[in-house]
């Protein structure tokens, strides 16, 4: 069975965190037989490796060292980001006519999602939605025309949360077509450290401090600086270190805050490529975001152990249930994150229920057999077209 996974975001060089979620699942899929080919965009920051499925890149401008819209989302692009729109779409719509498959699978609603809708093909068409691809559209409605196209030409839809789906239904989305997939971790590469002491050490953080920390892309709506805030609370109380992960624009305000604060307990590391070392080093993880999904972080930290402290929004009452397997916040409020993380860190027990949580109901492995039972329902729903 041959199935074309079509993509704007995918990891662009090795260790890159773009769409690495996409990436990972992928490789699940791959591993259970079926012949992928993943069709992506070029971009300036691509370099070449080694993968064990087809992953096909689109040039879309005649030098690739000007190719920057897949560098953003579409919430996050300028106006000169999405200038490239048009040789964009059309590159990626040329790109995919030319495969010969049994099945589209595309990520993401928007753009390129749209783009496999109106693509000529009898090929059934799955769409998985994220996230941002749903909750855009609801905030611009000028994307909404073209979303409510790609759910209701779409053969089969996936919602990567229940709250993702809620939110396709209401674009569109047939309530009886659409299915919930979490995108789950892989629960043998997350997991609790052996030595963390020892780990803490080589990375200059006090082996013997309660560690606090995120990772994530450093943009606005993932409030960041609620964490800090809330650090400035916490250090008074208790011996902590707090470690920010990602890069991003925010990365140069959120450190003068901390400066300014006087919150001198953190590090912030620029972008993580393992982030399977990030979170072993971890006591406490803190998601402050209000637009996720089903944050993939989250996932991964309560599978290797970190007592979690999210902001009550999206998708995360799915995976944390309050005092039972973490600890929940109102959104913004940095005071209450604060008390929240105390107490995560004198109930480091939550840790071990948290990674039971995630082995038990949110494992890759186990998505990917998914999919691939949806690939073959819908491969027999095109030879019969």
């Amino acid at each position: 069975m041959r199935v074309l996974v079509v993509t704007p975001t995918y990891p662009r060089f090795r260790g890159d965190f773009h769409g690495r979620f996409i990436q990972d699942l992928c490789l699940r899929i791959s591993r259970l037989g079926v012949d992928l080919t993943v069709l992506a965009p070029r971009s300036r920051t691509m370099a070449p490796y080694d993968s064990p499925f087809t992953v096909r890149r689109f040039a879309y401008l005649p030098s690739q060292r000007f190719e920057v819209l897949p560098e953003r989302t579409m919430k996050g692009a300028s106006m000169g980001y999405l200038a490239q729109l048009p040789p964009y779409l059309a590159s990626a719509y040329l790109s995919m006519a030319r495969e010969r498959v049994d099945v589209i699978h595309s990520h993401l609603t928007i753009p390129l999602g749209f783009m496999a809708s109106i693509l000529p093909v009898k090929a059934p068409r799955l769409v998985t939605c994220h996230g941002s691809d749903c909750t855009l559209p609801i905030e611009r409605p000028l994307y909404r025309p073209f979303v409510r196209r790609t759910l209701r030409k779409a053969d089969r839809v996936v919602a990567v949360s229940d709250y993702v789906r809620r939110l396709a239904i209401m674009l569109g989305a047939n309530e009886g077509g659409i299915e919930r997939i979490y995108l789950g971790v892989d629960v043998e590469r997350f997991k609790p450290s052996d030595d963390r002491r020892r780990l803490r050490e080589r990375y200059g953080i006090p082996p013997n401090a309660t560690v606090i920390g995120t990772l994530g892309r450093l943009v606005s709506e993932k409030r960041v600086e609620d964490l800090i805030v809330a650090a400035n609370e916490v250090s008074g109380r208790i011996d902590a270190f707090f470690v920010v992960g990602g890069g991003g624009p925010e990365l140069g305000r959120l450190k003068w805050l901390a400066g300014d604060l006087g919150v001198e307990n953190i590090m912030f590391t620029g972008e993580v490529h393992e982030p399977e070392i990030f979170h072993k080093l971890l006591d406490v993880f803190v998601l402050a975001s209000v637009r996720e999904g089903l944050s993939v972080s989250l996932q991964e930290a309560m599978a290797s152990g970190c007592v979690p402290v999210a902001a009550k929004a999206c998708g995360s009452p799915e995976l944390i249930t309050e005092g039972k397997n973490g600890y929940f916040y109102k959104p913004g409020d940095a005071v209450e994150l604060a008390d929240k993380i105390l107490k995560a860190t004198e109930n480091p027990r939550l840790g071990k229920m948290a990674r039971e949580t995630v082995v038990e109901g949110f494992n890759i492995d186990r998505s990917a057999a998914r999919y691939v039972e949806i690939y073959n329902e819908l491969a027999l729903i095109g030879s019969n077209r």
